[in-house]
């Protein structure tokens, strides 16, 4: 037989998904603050669900993701074709960051794939930090952004 849960718990997982406090789940809901927690900690039903909602928006977002690679592929591919001798660099360094093969260039072990990956990681993540900050910079009428 087929467990379902309540159409106020299907509320509930909407408002936890979107980000929503127990508290504020529950007076939305009308339930108290502990009826969430035992759903979200004991209700196998109502914990079932939850997952299953998070791994759908899961996959959507991935899905949504992979249909960008290519598009991201080819602008770094313009990037390097014809972008000035210092975008052309910088581009460089990323790609072979995350690709992992600057490790290989220096003396000594190669990187474990944890390694390349945190680095990787790492670097895209500081990379994205300063264009975000070149571009508030940029937005604000600041000037130019630091060289």
């Amino acid at each position: 037989m087929k467990r379902t849960i309540s159409p106020k718990q299907e509320k509930a997982i909407d408002l936890i998904l979107s980000g929503m406090a127990d508290g504020e789940t529950a007076e939305q809901v009308g339930a108290a603050r502990q009826t969430i927690s035992r759903w979200r900690n004991q209700d196998a039903d109502f914990i079932m669900a939850l997952q299953l909602r998070r791994a759908q928006i899961r996959d959507k977002h991935m899905f949504a993701l992979s249909e960008m690679v290519e598009t991201a592929i080819e602008v770094v591919r313009k990037a390097l074709v014809h972008g000035d001798e210092a975008t052309k660099l910088k581009t460089s360094l990323y790609v072979l960051r995350m690709s992992g093969l600057q490790g290989h260039a220096k003396p000594g072990k190669a990187p474990t794939k944890e390694e390349m990956e945190r680095e990787g990681f790492m670097s895209a993540l500081e990379g994205a930090l300063r264009e975000v900050n070149v571009d508030k910079r940029l937005g604000s009428g600041k000037g130019t952004p630091p060289g």
